[in-house]
């Protein structure tokens, strides 16, 4: 009688050992890559059809699970219709790559800055999420292959002190689009061996306000005598499409994977818009 339960003992083992085996084989065990989220907000101020307006553009990424970022190596900054670079009173005078290397920003004339902001990156030191911000400046630069082109000056100072410099290009895009802000973003070493730098918030404004940190001047000639001024930024269109003005960011990270923020800025008030 035991030597039958011992039998019927070793039968059920060796039928659940198979089991295992041909679920491991159907199922292989795979390592689940973390999931890269990502949100975007833009305002306009002042709000007025037909006139320049300062835009401010943020974003945000973050990771499922939390603390597992993943280094951006592109974005695609997605503009309304009509609502262009190329026609804005930004970016009067180039800056040339070698001069912003060497000097910085005072390198550049001043009326080639077109936006000041802010990043908020992840350092990865000791095991731990260190944050770090860099200040970040956009500078008008020569056209290139026939396109507008910007190069983008960050500076960190700790706990990695880094000067990046690095180019963008300004391409047409589909409808409901008009402009692309393409950016390949450089990887940033940190630690031998560790992950490169994250970037998770984003902040930065084109034209300039009338008050702030992030406020900068113009000059222009006026009866032979140099004048300061404020450039507002773009131009908003004269039509508020139906449903506001849309915007767009896309991300690529270093796995190659992706993410898609969208937006829209509400018409304002008491103004035409465009027919459907």
């Amino acid at each position: 009688m035991r030597r039958a339960k011992g039998s019927r003992f070793r039968a059920a083992s060796f039928l659940l050992g198979a089991l295992v085996v041909v679920l491991l084989v159907t199922f292989p065990y795979t390592a689940v890559a973390a999931s890269q989220n990502a949100s975007l907000q833009v305002s306009l101020s002042p709000e007025h059809l037909g006139a320049p307006t300062t835009i401010s553009i943020g974003f945000r990424i973050s990771s499922i699970p939390v603390g597992d970022s993943m280094p951006l190596t592109g974005v695609g900054m997605f503009l309304p219709d009509e609502m262009g670079l190329a026609t804005s009173g930004l970016g009067l005078e180039n800056c040339v790559r070698s001069r912003l290397e060497e000097s910085g920003p005072e390198g550049c004339p001043a009326d080639a800055l077109m936006g000041r902001g802010t990043a908020t990156a992840e350092i990865p030191i000791g095991g731990e999420a260190v944050v770090e911000s860099a200040q970040v400046e956009v500078f008008s630069s020569p056209v290139k292959d026939g396109r507008l082109a910007l190069m983008v000056y960050a500076n960190a100072r700790t706990p990695v002190s880094a000067q990046i410099v690095f180019p963008a290009m300004i391409a047409p895009a589909p409808a409901p689009y008009g402009e692309e802000i393409d950016t390949n973003v450089p990887l940033v070493p940190t630690l031998p061996g560790a992950p490169d730098v994250a970037v998770t918030r984003f902040q930065m404004t084109l034209g300039t306000l009338e008050s702030g940190p992030d406020r900068f001047i113009y000059y222009r000639s006026v009866r032979a005598r140099r004048v300061a001024y404020s450039p507002r930024g773009l131009i908003l269109p004269p039509v508020c499409p139906r449903g506001g003005f849309p915007f767009m960011a896309r991300f690529i990270f270093q796995d190659d994977s992706s993410a898609v923020a969208r937006t829209t800025v509400p018409c304002p008030r008491q103004t035409r818009h465009a027919r459907a």
